[in-house]
């Protein structure tokens, strides 16, 4: 079991770090935390562990086996790297809320027109089980989509520093009580100052071409989670109907058995249940048209307020004792109260304020999608994407009539091998095909408290204006049917940022120099 000297950070107090190597050994010493009638976790290290090499493996072998307690597992922890996986089975995977951690490789930072050994950076159709003349479709279309985010690059960015040259922007946000512009700094402050704006300048590019990628789209994810977690996210993959998704379950099932072999195998036990998008394939309502930016966002179901400030009451009166309810005018001035007491948005409000909740349905591109997925306070439900529903354009590559007939042109392609696929391998297929310009109509409930802070994280600068416009907008309707709740969402951001990163780059910038 190794020194039992290192095996916790000190002997003498009531608060320590258990040190041992293995993740099996340590959750199952917490583990008897439950019925050891020892007063130090440390006696049972020393009397039942420290000379005994397999007594964690052997702790949850019989926990399994005879109880069939789950609950353990989730005192054990690993860290996973997934790489060349699809953004369609990403999305798979995130949409998980409980004991898992998620970190992917960016589409806005990084650059995605560098090729592997096999080319572009897209899933081949034999993983995903496309054959015939349609592989050749699909993989001339995801080169096409690649080499045209690669080829508009450039004049990309000249344009944005066109339409938005450095002496014209701003570098401090008005919030920070003043507005400094390069026309007021010394050398030293420009020549950050331009590191800043080169920087979101590339930012900005990318935000734009990140509509050209398709959903097969490789990326790498980092995933941390408790042994429980992983053992639901096996089962998930496994009971998916896409080739790439089972077989990915299967390499994490294996990678995991060789840290905890009696926990994982539990996973093919497990139902994962939730929602199969085939049920739905066929009822997606065609729309080729645009959607007035409007629809975009709609609130389709809430309370009253009136009835909401009534719960809120009730649920205030008890926690503080009172026989009687708060009355409306209390509780609405309570709510000032306590906007007023938000000094940031980092100072969350209550969880009264989960009380409250919303139905909206969101109609944005893929990619602003997949940062609103992010959120799994969230309840999204969601189908299969598809080409059905139009596309956004990226408002820089609108102005240029070269890049904008190139991009309609790309669009139209995209969906007649949609469509193609979908007639052929079925729509979970046909995903993959798919660029992220394409909208996805998504129904999301949310309580007025996630509503905070989704509105308020992601209507900052640096946000990615498609997400930026889905928070304001989310902020807008719940005000318009809860005026009085919705004042606790104070510090959501209206202003337009063109270059959403300049305010971060310099500040950062200032903190290197």
């Amino acid at each position: 079991m190794g020194d039992t000297e290192k095996a916790f950070s000190n002997r003498d107090r009531d608060v320590f770090l258990i040190s041992l190597n293995r993740g099996l050994d340590r959750g199952a010493l917490i583990s008897r935390y439950s019925r050891a009638a020892a007063l130090d976790i440390r006696e049972v290290y020393d009397k039942e562990f420290a000379n005994n090499p397999d007594r964690g493996s052997e702790f949850y072998k019989r926990v399994f086996s005879e109880y069939g307690d789950e609950s353990i597992a989730e005192l054990i922890y690993a860290q996973l790297g997934i790489q060349n996986v699809s953004n369609v089975v990403t999305k798979i995977m995130e949409e998980q809320r409980i004991g898992l951690s998620f970190i992917e490789k960016s589409s806005r930072y990084v650059r995605y027109d560098k090729k592997g050994e096999e080319g572009y950076l897209y899933l081949r159709p034999e993983r995903i089980g496309i054959a015939g003349s349609a592989a050749s479709e699909y993989t001339d279309l995801c080169d096409s989509l690649f080499s045209l985010y690669g080829k508009t690059y450039e004049p990309l960015k000249k344009m944005i520093q066109e339409i938005y040259p450095p002496e014209r922007c701003v570098f401090t946000s008005r919030k920070s009580g003043s507005s400094a512009y390069m026309d007021s700094m010394d050398q030293e402050e420009k020549k950050l100052a331009l590191k800043a704006y080169d920087t979101a300048v590339r930012a900005r590019a990318l935000d734009d071409l990140r509509y050209f990628l398709p959903a097969s789209t490789l990326t790498n994810l980092g995933v941390s989670g408790n042994a429980r977690a992983f053992t639901y996210l096996v089962a998930r993959l496994g009971s998916s109907g896409l080739q790439e998704a089972k077989l990915l379950g299967q390499e994490i099932f294996e990678e995991l058995s060789k840290e905890f072999a009696e926990i994982i195998k539990t996973s093919g036990s497990i139902s994962a249940g939730g929602f199969n998008p085939k049920e739905t394939e066929d009822h997606v309502a065609v729309s080729t048209g645009d959607v007035p930016d409007a629809s975009r966002v709609r609130l389709i179901g809430y309370n009253p307020e009136d009835d909401e400030i009534r719960r809120i009451g009730i649920a205030i009166s008890a926690i503080t004792g009172s026989n009687n309810n708060a009355d409306q005018q209390s509780v609405r001035s309570w709510i000032r109260s306590a906007a007023e007491n938000r000094a940031s948005r980092r100072d969350k409000p209550g969880r009264v304020f989960e009380i409250p909740s919303y139905h909206f349905m969101v109609n944005t591109n893929y990619g602003a999608f997949r940062d609103l997925q992010r959120h799994r306070m969230m309840t999204i439900i969601r189908g299969t994407l598809s080409t059905q529903a139009g596309y956004d354009i990226p408002e820089i590559i609108a102005r240029n009539e070269g890049m904008l007939s190139e991009f309609k042109e790309i669009m139209k392609r995209s969906a007649f091998v949609w469509e193609k696929l979908r007639s052929s391998f079925g729509g979970e297929v046909a995903q993959y095909c798919v660029p992220y310009a394409y909208r996805y109509p998504v129904y999301i409930v949310i309580n007025a408290r996630e509503l905070v802070h989704f509105t308020e994280l992601r209507s900052t600068p640096q946000a990615h204006y498609d997400l930026r416009k889905i928070a304001v907008k989310m902020h807008e309707e719940a005000s318009k049917v809860h005026p009085n709740i919705a004042l606790i969402a104070k510090f959501v951001d209206r202003e337009e940022y063109p270059l959403g990163r300049i305010f971060s780059e310099f500040r950062k910038e200032k903190k290197l120099a």
